[in-house]
């Protein structure tokens, strides 16, 4: 049998759990640089206010990927920031694991 395309002149548009992963993301991206260099610049003793941000800060990487993955099942958009925001989020997780075990050390 012959596959027919079949053609949608729906307008497709982005996905908004997907832009809000993107957000999300870049928001605890911002969150992490700024954490590295004020516990650099401080020489560690950031106290509760940087672990604080930081457990905050890994919350919203979290709930970005979540946001991304679960973009994915959206039907006839476009996933281009679904696959931005959960790449970005899922390096973001892997940092923010790579940092707590090089303070276990």
């Amino acid at each position: 049998m012959v596959k027919r395309k079949m053609y949608s002149f729906e307008e497709t548009r982005h996905s908004q759990r997907g832009i809000t992963s993107t957000v999300l993301g870049i928001m605890a991206l911002v969150m992490f640089l700024a954490l590295i260099y004020t516990a650099a610049y401080q020489e560690g003793n950031g106290g509760a206010y940087l672990g604080s941000i930081g457990i905050t800060a890994m919350i919203i990487t979290i709930y970005g990927l979540v946001c991304g993955l679960r973009s994915f099942q959206e039907k006839n958009k476009i996933y281009t920031f679904s696959k931005i925001g959960s790449i970005l989020n899922g390096v973001l997780i892997a940092g923010w694991i790579g940092l707590i075990l090089l303070g276990l050390e």
